[in-house]
């Protein structure tokens, strides 16, 4: 069967047990009931999915968790956050993402969602459906034994926590670091269920359950810890799974927290911002293994509302002319930038610069320079220093960041 025949369906309510399963089977992941149904619970409420099916059998599946993401100077705006999308082997190279897709950023434009969003598997993929990345991370393999703190911290502050007494503080601690950084998406009530309160054996790869500790009302963390023993020592490895901190001593307490953890000797950890305080708390750097971390992947469907919500630290005027072969930010746009705030309109006017739909999520969130753009000629000046003058205009004062992946 060849793509004209493949149909998107929205998935009902009485559904979602199936379509968990497929999504599972296409990820490779267990399809036993204990590890779906937590799933299935966590999209029951504030999400959508669609799949395309042949023959009674899953072609192909994704989910859309219905969330908001924060915009440089703060603010929230309503996020499409694309999760779930899997294609089933047989099926590959028939239309059945594009369609799925599609369907995915109609109704995203439909329901007044200015921004998609999404962690890449497959980066390649995504590209040309706009997407672009937005929020570049870090991850670190830390060896402990090499870790060493030059200033002394209280690790006193850091406490225990449940899985109880968690939902009642944790989402306010986060929101509050989110309001501090552009990119960063909210957490839907099932993403907590699933960071907290759920936490299937088969989810964890042979480590231990989560640990939760917290510095009440400044921080919290979770991790597991998976045991091994090198002959007679202990060899044990972290993997943190999340860290927030308020303040920076609370942040000092939780890392050192983390990092002396006994019978372990690393610690891993993703989605770090690639301004995050942990190679300047520690006096050897060289301990930290910093590799690239999957960044968050945004697609810009409202240029206007996007442009004109964000706030900035200069003053200035660019006129983008945004390429974009779906159509929803194709356009010559003329920004402007007075003190009273920003307006953003189609013009005629000469373009500054021009470039993909791809290209720009990275330079609105503050995550990539426009010059780095020009220089891998995914940016293209159409006056001499444009480039530079926008990286003046959209300058960020944190590193867009987005703590977990969806």
């Amino acid at each position: 069967m060849d793509g004209a025949g493949l149909r998107p369906e929205r998935v009902d309510d009485d559904d979602l047990v199936p379509f968990a399963r497929a999504v599972n089977r296409h990820f490779y992941d267990s399809e036993a009931d204990d590890d779906v149904l937590p799933w299935v619970e966590s999209l029951s409420t504030g999400s959508r999915a669609w799949w395309t099916r042949v023959d009674g059998r899953v072609a192909g599946n994704l989910g859309v968790i219905e969330t908001t993401v924060s915009l440089p100077g703060g603010g929230d705006v309503p996020l499409a956050a694309v999760t779930a999308v899997g294609v089933a082997q047989t099926m590959r190279r028939r239309g059945v993402m594009a369609g799925l897709m599609a369907a995915c950023l109609e109704e995203a434009v439909a329901r007044g969602e200015p921004l998609a969003g999404l962690f890449a598997s497959e980066a390649a993929i995504y590209g040309r459906f706009g997407f672009g990345v937005a929020a570049p991370h870090v991850g670190y393999r830390v060896d402990r034994s090499r870790v060493r703190f030059p200033e002394p911290v209280d690790v006193h502050l850091v406490e225990e926590s449940t899985p109880e007494q968690a939902p009642a503080s944790w989402p306010e601690l986060h929101d509050r670091v989110r309001s501090e950084r552009p990119a960063s998406v909210a957490k839907h009530p099932g993403q907590w269920l699933l960071g907290i309160t759920r936490d299937p054996p088969g989810w964890r790869g042979g480590a231990s359950a989560r640990r939760l500790v917290e510095i009440p009302g400044r921080g919290y963390a979770s991790y597991r810890v998976k045991e091994h023993f090198d002959g007679l020592l202990p060899a044990g490895s972290v993997r943190l799974l999340e860290l927030v901190a308020t303040d920076p001593e609370a942040e000092a307490a939780l890392w050192q927290h983390v990092l002396d953890l006994d019978l372990t000797t690393t610690v891993e950890v993703s989605y770090r911002p690639v301004d995050d305080a942990l190679p300047h708390l520690v006096a050897d750097r060289h301990a930290l293994r910093v590799t690239e971390s999957s960044p968050l992947y945004l697609r810009i469907l409202d240029v206007p509302r996007i442009l004109a919500s964000r706030t900035y630290r200069g003053r200035g005027t660019a006129v983008l002319e945004v390429m974009d072969p779906a159509g929803y930010a194709q356009g010559r746009w003329r920004l402007e930038v007075e003190e009273a705030g920003a307006s953003c309109i189609p013009t005629d006017a000469p373009a500054t610069v021009g470039l993909p739909a791809q290209s720009l999520p990275g330079i609105v969130f503050g995550g990539i320079r426009a010059t780095s753009l020009a220089a891998a000629r995914r940016l293209e000046e159409r006056r001499s220093g444009a480039a530079a003058e926008l990286d003046h205009l959209m300058a960020v004062d944190r590193a867009p960041w987005t703590t977990m992946e969806f």
